[in-house]
């Protein structure tokens, strides 16, 4: 169970992972030693998943956000194990959602520009269990976050 401390240990890290345990501890106004070991408990239970550093798409040439709805007619296990694996090792995919509704599958695909989203499509035309079922194309983020309330 998490308490108060936990929850702001985590808001903190959500808005800078890089800040060293000491600033954790003089922002909590506790001492190094526990906000060390509340955080590998957190790790430990899943709570934190990974650190990373969050690049700009635009800045390295991968500015086009697309969603691309897709529906599997045939709707077996195989279909769906074999599909998920096929996305899982797609560059261009950043996120995929197993959807329940009129489409199967909604992908947020990163591409330089639609013309490479031709391609990404072209390409994903040969996965056989599947059919592209809209594409929507994002003209600018209104909002983009990466932390989760808690």
């Amino acid at each position: 169970m998490l308490d108060e401390t936990d929850l702001r240990i985590l808001a903190l890290l959500q808005q800078n992972a890089k800040l060293t345990i000491k600033e954790l501890a003089e922002a909590l106004h506790l001492t190094t030693s526990p906000v060390f070991e509340r955080i590998k408990r957190l790790e430990k239970e899943g709570y934190i998943n990974n650190y990373v550093a969050l690049v700009n798409p635009e800045k390295v040439g991968r500015g086009q956000v697309v969603f691309c709805n897709v529906s599997m007619p045939v709707y077996t296990t195989e279909n769906i194990e074999t599909f998920e694996k096929i996305v899982r090792q797609m560059p261009q995919v950043m996120e995929c959602y197993h959807l329940a509704g009129m489409v199967d599958y909604q992908l947020k695909v990163l591409v330089k520009d639609i013309k490479e989203y031709d391609s990404f499509l072209k390409s994903f035309a040969e996965i056989p269990m599947v059919k592209v079922h809209s594409s929507i194309v994002v003209l600018h983020d209104v909002k983009y976050s990466t932390e989760v309330q808690l």
